[in-house]
C-alpha cells in the first residue's frame, strides 16, 4: 500500500527538481496534472514535443515534464532515460536520473533505485538536487539492510540541503536511527570484536562504485595523494569498487571511514569482508 501511495503521487506531483519549467505550456500542463485533468496535461506537452527540433534548448525541458504527467510508470523512465542519455549536459539530467531513482524506490526496485540516485553524486557532484539524491540512497541502503552505508548518504543529504528544511528535517529523521546503531555498536564492541576475528570477517571503507576503469584509477589516484592504499573490486554487476583497508573491527573501520570522508570527501561508508 505504500508504495503505490508513492507511485500514485510521483505521478501527480510537480517536477521534484532544482529549477521550475520555463515555458508557459509546460506549466499549463504541470497544473492540469495536479487538477487530475491528465489526458490534457499530456495532450499538451505532446504537442509542444511536436513543435520543437531535437536540438532546441527547450527540448530536455518538456522530456521531463512529458515524464512528469506520463500515464504509466515504464513510459516516464522511458522519457527520462533519453533525457539523461541525450541531453546528459543539460540542466535537467541529474533531475530527471533522480526521478527514475524516485520511481524505481516507489516500485519496489531498491537496487536500479540505489543506482540511479548514486549516479547524480557521481555524474553531477555540484548538482542542485545532490542532497535529494543523497536521501534517496540513503532509503535504498535502509531498506537493503546497509545503516553504515545509509547514514554516510544521511549525513551528505543532511549538510547538502541548504535552504530545503523539508529534506533538511527528513534526513535528520532518519539520522536518529544512526544515532541509535552507533550506541548499540559501542555497547557491543568488545563482545563482537572477538566473534569477529573468530568468522575471519573483516571490515574495509569503500570510497566509490563506478563503472569505467578510468574512473576507478582517478579515484585510486585520489586516495593516494592523500595518503591512502586504495584497492578496487569487480562486482557481478560490472561496478567497480574502490577500497581501503581491511580492519579486524567496525569500530576501526568508522575511524578510518571518517579520515577519508575529511581529506577526500564524499559518502565513503564501512563494508563486510569475508
Amino acid at each position: 500500500m505504500k508504495r503505490l501511495v508513492l507511485l500514485i503521487a510521483l505521478a501527480t506531483a510537480a517536477p521534484l527538481a532544482a529549477q521550475a519549467p520555463t515555458d508557459s505550456s509546460l506549466a499549463m500542463a504541470l497544473r492540469l496534472i495536479t487538477e487530475g485533468q491528465g489526458d490534457s496535461a499530456r495532450a499538451l506537452v505532446r504537442a509542444r514535443l511536436a513543435r520543437l527540433a531535437s536540438g532546441d534548448s527547450l527540448y530536455p525541458e518538456t522530456l521531463y515534464v512529458s515524464a512528469v504527467v506520463a500515464g504509466d510508470m515504464e513510459s516516464a523512465i522511458a522519457a527520462l532515460r533519453r533525457l539523461s542519455v541525450e541531453y546528459s549536459q543539460s540542466s535537467w539530467a541529474d533531475q530527471a536520473l533522480l526521478r527514475i531513482a524516485q520511481l524505481r524506490f516507489a516500485a519496489g526496485e531498491y537496487a536500479q533505485a540505489g543506482r540511479f540516485a548514486e549516479r547524480v553524486l557521481d555524474d553531477y557532484p555540484f548538482s542542485d538536487v545532490r542532497a535529494a539524491a543523497a536521501f534517496w540512497a540513503a532509503r535504498v541502503r535502509l531498506e537493503q539492510g546497509d545503516v553504515d552505508g545509509a547514514c554516510a548518504f544521511l549525513n551528505t543529504a543532511a549538510a547538502d540541503a541548504g535552504d530545503d528544511v523539508e529534506l533538511a528535517n527528513r534526513a535528520s529523521f532518519y539520522l536518529q536511527r544512526c544515532s541509535a546503531v552507533a550506541q548499540a555498536d559501542t555497547a557491543a564492541a568488545d563482545t563482537t570484536q572477538g566473534a569477529a576475528v573468530a568468522r575471519d570477517t573483516v571490515f574495509a571503507v569503500q570510497v566509490v562504485a563506478v563503472r569505467t576503469a578510468a574512473a576507478a584509477d582517478e579515484a585510486m589516484r585520489s586516495l593516494r595523494r592523500a595518503g591512502f592504499e586504495p584497492r578496487v573490486m569487480r562486482d557481478a554487476d560490472g561496478l567497480f569498487k574502490v577500497r581501503v583497508g581491511r580492519l579486524r573491527t567496525r569500530r576501526e573501520a568508522r575511524r578510518l571511514q571518517a579520515e577519508i570522508r575529511r581529506k577526500v570527501g564524499g559518502s565513503p561508508f564501512v563494508v563486510g569482508e569475508p
